[in-house]
């Protein structure tokens, strides 16, 4: 007892004088200083041998010295918020102020809480511990010293005194940069991170899942040969099971790996061979939370099918990948501050974590309302206001973030499970004693029909037309919603009778009317989609898509497709280029769309918001749902569709790049949560189990996909006589 009290005793004596040492700089209170601290060591090794006391004391004695030290913490970090109060204060001791506020956002993303639960705060309360460093009180100085010692460049001083687009870019992309973290470890805002941050780090290669060790088990499969053969009716599906296993061969504990699953023909109902995998269809996958994956496989086409099944990411990975975020690591979008012949290149984020600078730019207002954040520049001459210029800068990739924390996270080489020992045969008549199975090996399967019924290929498609069906059945989350027929790569959807893509319908479809197209390079493809089916000459908006295009027909038809970019973040290019229209917000774009006529609007956001905590994508989406919201409201014939994330191909991720796919479930999550209110009016445009199924292309979905998107949403404009039009639902 004696022994804990003195400890506690030297605790508050040594918190004193570093205190008081901290703002005289006595050297020799310092060496006093360090003489305590090492009798306070020795002490705590002391206790941990002569502790015996009651643990209810010990217990207390702890709660005691964590409140003492969380009050300090506070005071200090309270302090250190506050200019001085009387305004006397230095200057130079007001910009070492700003440098401690840096130095503290670095170490408060170290921080572990005791333990061990995190607490959730709102993202308005994340934002608001970077109040201080937008303000017009926070000092704009670099700390003390020209940052020579660094030699990599990488420390707080001397990523500071960075002008350039070039040294900014080296700096960020080195593996122990100084940035600042969104997040401090104790807190959260979303679940998912809560989840992941909860999965231990993988220490060896063969903690991470085997595609090769793991296995696929289909109850009730018959074997025949070295062949398990799984049957079903036409129209129904069969529940499967991945079990997941470590490089040892041992079961994998828990879940969050992401699987992703589908299946394709390799034999149509009469048995010629298929070597394109034509028919193909998604297959749903439920994380069972124990290392076991559910797998439920649709039957929606006879013949003989192959299942394909991914471990696409571990849950190391994505583990590796939210901490990312919350750490600050990100693709940096740069900007250039121009005045009076100063110039300064600074980077920036949608969120305040800016590293490098003890203040910041709130361009929330120059950005159309979306939240965005620059380093603030340090020559006097410029202010948030001068910024003139804005290009990709740099992207911080978990590649990067492997190599330098030395984790094991991922293996690209493997990730396929085996499932070449699994036939699938679908009887196309119902009727499983009439098929006959012949295999002798893994190799051949032969079906023989009965003459007097005819058989049933595909699973019946809905007879409703889409243009008399509710939105809100674009909602589903059950899976699949359709599947591509053939080669052509034609959609067959499950929720209503689509008409065929053809440039009359779509011309007679677009008569008097203007369709309106937000988002990225993804939504660029989206508008020449439209503008193709309708047989539109469009224009190319060249590398950089900062102004509106627009493709249009004769004054007979009055037909006027636009495209216009979302806001920043938008990595377009890694060339500096002026921003010669000024930056309209999405929810600004949507209130200028008329209020009467017919007002067609496609929305996409996504590849350009994964590279950020995906709280900088839920203030978009919110801000577009309002903006929706009123012109649905004002407007009765306006139609709306949001368009949803698709999968990007593995080959995609050769630097296991950042962003891309890797979050893209939990920003689905999202707009399905934020667009609950307006299901019956909104449509969801999934590109994801088109793009997965297709096996998808590098950055942006193939071409089918998006051809089925454009066909997908006209279809609930209208029907297929060409000119009967969708009234108000």
């Amino acid at each position: 007892m004696v022994q804990i009290y003195k400890w506690y005793s030297l605790l508050q004596a040594v918190e004193t004088r570093l205190r008081d040492a901290s703002t005289r700089n006595n050297t020799g209170v310092n060496r006093s200083c360090a003489k305590d601290i090492g009798a306070l060591k020795q002490d705590r090794r002391d206790l941990a041998y002569t502790r015996r006391e009651p643990t209810v004391i010990e217990t207390s004695t702890r709660l005691e010295l964590k409140v003492l030290h969380d009050k300090e913490a506070a005071m200090r970090r309270e302090s250190l918020e506050r200019p001085d109060e009387d305004g006397s204060g230095k200057e130079e001791d007001r910009g070492n102020v700003g440098q401690q506020k840096g130095q503290d956002s670095e170490q408060d993303g170290e921080k572990e809480t005791s333990d061990g639960i995190m607490r959730q705060i709102s993202l308005e309360e994340a934002i608001s511990r970077f109040r201080y460093k937008a303000s017009s009180e926070c000092v704009n100085k670099c700390p003390r010293g020209d940052g020579s010692e660094d030699k990599e460049g990488t420390s707080f001083s001397a990523m500071c005194r960075l002008t350039k687009q070039i040294d900014w870019a080296k700096a960020l992309r080195r593996l122990k940069v100084n940035v600042t973290p969104f997040l401090t470890k104790d807190v959260y805002v979303y679940p998912y991170e809560r989840e992941y941050l909860s999965y231990p780090k993988a220490r060896h290669a063969n903690d991470l899942p085997s595609a090769k060790n793991s296995l696929v088990i289909f109850p009730g499969a018959g074997a025949s040969g070295n062949v398990s053969i799984v049957t079903c009716k036409l129209g129904e599906s069969l529940a499967g099971r991945l079990d997941v296993m470590d490089g040892r061969g041992e079961p994998r504990a828990g879940g969050g790996d992401e699987v992703r699953a589908w299946i394709g023909a390799t034999k149509l109902h009469d048995g010629k061979p298929i070597s394109s995998l034509y028919p193909r269809s998604m297959v749903s996958v439920t994380d069972l939370k124990n290392g076991s994956y559910e797998l439920e496989v649709p039957c929606l086409w006879a013949g003989r099918s192959h299942l394909t099944v991914n471990i696409r990411y571990p849950r190391e990975f994505l583990r590796m990948a939210v901490e990312t975020v919350r750490r600050g690591l990100s693709r940096f979008v740069g900007a250039r501050f121009e005045s009076e012949g100063a110039v300064e290149e600074v980077p920036c984020l949608p969120t305040p974590n800016i590293p490098g600078r003890p203040c910041i730019c709130n361009l929330t207002t120059a950005n159309g309302g979306s939240p965005f954040y620059c380093a603030r520049p340090l020559d006097r001459r410029l202010s948030c206001e001068d910024w003139t210029l804005s290009g990709s800068l740099t992207a911080i990739t978990p590649g990067l973030m492997v190599k330098a924390a030395g984790d094991f996270a991922m293996k690209r080489a493997e990730s396929q499970v085996h499932t070449e020992h699994l036939v699938f045969v679908t009887n196309p008549r119902y009727e499983l004693e009439e098929q006959i199975i012949k295999s002798s090996d893994n190799s051949s399967s032969n079906f023989t029909e009965n003459e007097n019924k005819l058989p049933q290929t595909f699973v019946s498609s809905p007879e409703k037309p889409c243009v008399e069906t509710s939105p809100k059945v674009t909602w589903k989350t059950k899976l699949p919603t359709g599947y591509w027929r053939d080669e052509r790569k034609t959609w067959e959807s499950l929720l209503c009778r689509e008409p065929p893509l053809t440039t009359p319908w779509m011309r007679a479809c677009l008569r008097n009317s203007h369709v309106w197209v937000i988002g990225d390079s993804n939504g660029i493809r989206l508008y020449y989609h439209v503008a193709d089916a309708a047989g539109l000459e469009r224009l190319d908006y060249g590398p950089m898509p900062f102004f509106d295009v627009l493709s249009e027909s004769g004054p007979e038809e009055n037909i006027n497709i636009h495209y216009s970019p979302h806001e920043h973040p938008l990595y377009v290019t890694k060339q500096w280029k002026r921003l010669d229209v000024a930056f309209i917000g999405v929810p600004q774009k949507i209130d200028a769309i008329p209020s009467k006529g017919r007002q067609f609007l496609l929305l996409h956001y996504y590849l350009h918001l994964t590279y950020v905590h995906l709280g900088a994508a839920r203030l978009r989406l919110l801000a577009a749902r309002d903006a929706i919201a009123r012109l649905l409201a004002r407007n009765p014939e306006a139609v709306v569709g949001i368009r949803g994330p698709h999968t990007v191909a593995p080959e995609a991720n050769y630097d296991i790049a950042y962003g891309h796919d890797t979050l893209a479930r939990f920003l689905v999550e999202m707009i399905h949560e934020d667009f609950a209110a307006l299901q019956d009016r909104v449509l969801f445009l999934d590109g994801w189990e088109g793009s997965l199924t297709l096996q998808s292309s590098r950055i942006h979905a193939a071409g089918p996909s998006v051809t089925e998107i454009t066909r997908k949403f006209f279809s609930f404009v209208c029907d297929e006589s060409l000119g009967n039009v969708r009234e108000k639902l």
